[in-house]
C-alpha cells in the first residue's frame, strides 16, 4: 500500500489537495484529528494536548488503513505536529517522535496559497519561514517528497502524475 501524506505549514493546500486526490483515486482519506480535538477542547491548548492529538491522529490512520487497496492520502501526520510542537513549545513528546512514518511519500504544500483566517491557524507571517523547517525534517530523515507550489492546476498536474507512476 502506497500512504501519501500531505505536509507543510498551515494553510497551503494540503486539505485541499488531499480531499481532491482521495476523491479522484478512490481512496480513503484521513482527515486531520487536531481540528476535531481542538474544536472540542474547552481550554486553550498546551503541549500535553499535542500528544492527545497524535494519538488521535494515529487512530483514524490505522482505522483508515483497513478499508485501503493500494493508496492511502493523509491530509496530515505527525511529522506536522512534530513540528507544529518544536515551534511553539521549543520541544515534542517522546511518543510523537518514536512514531514519525519513515515509509510515507510526503507531498510538501508551499505557502504561495493566499493566507485565511481560521481561528485554528496561528502563523500567517511565518510560513515560509515554517516550510523551511519542513524542508529540513524531510530531507534530514530522508524522507521521499515532491513540492507542490504554483497554479491549482499545475499543483494537480504534478500530484497526478506523481500518483499514476506510482501506483501503475
Amino acid at each position: 500500500m502506497i500512504k501519501i501524506v500531505f505536509t507543510g505549514p498551515e494553510c497551503s493546500g494540503k486539505t485541499t489537495f488531499s480531499q481532491l486526490i482521495a476523491k479522484k483515486y478512490s481512496a480513503p482519506l484521513v482527515q486531520e484529528y487536531a481540528r476535531e480535538y481542538l474544536n472540542n477542547l474547552k481550554h486553550p491548548y498546551g503541549y500535553k494536548d499535542l500528544l492527545q492529538i497524535a494519538k488521535g491522529q494515529l487512530r483514524w490512520e490505522k482505522s483508515n488503513q483497513k478499508k485501503a487497496n493500494n493508496l492511502l492520502v493523509c491530509d496530515t501526520n505527525l511529522q506536522v505536529i512534530k513540528i507544529w510542537s518544536k515551534i511553539k513549545f521549543k520541544k515534542c513528546d517522546p511518543f510523537i517522535l518514536k512514531h514519525q512514518d519513515l515509509n510515507a511519500y510526503y507531498i510538501l504544500c508551499y505557502p504561495d496559497i493566499k493566507w485565511e483566517y481560521d481561528p485554528l491557524r496561528e502563523n500567517p507571517n511565518e510560513r515560509k519561514k515554517i516550510l523551511q523547517e519542513y524542508q529540513k525534517e524531510l530531507i534530514a530523515q530522508k524522507q521521499k517528497f515532491i513540492t507542490l507550489k504554483g497554479s491549482y492546476q499545475n499543483r494537480l498536474d504534478l500530484l497526478t502524475s506523481k500518483i499514476d507512476k506510482m501506483i501503475e
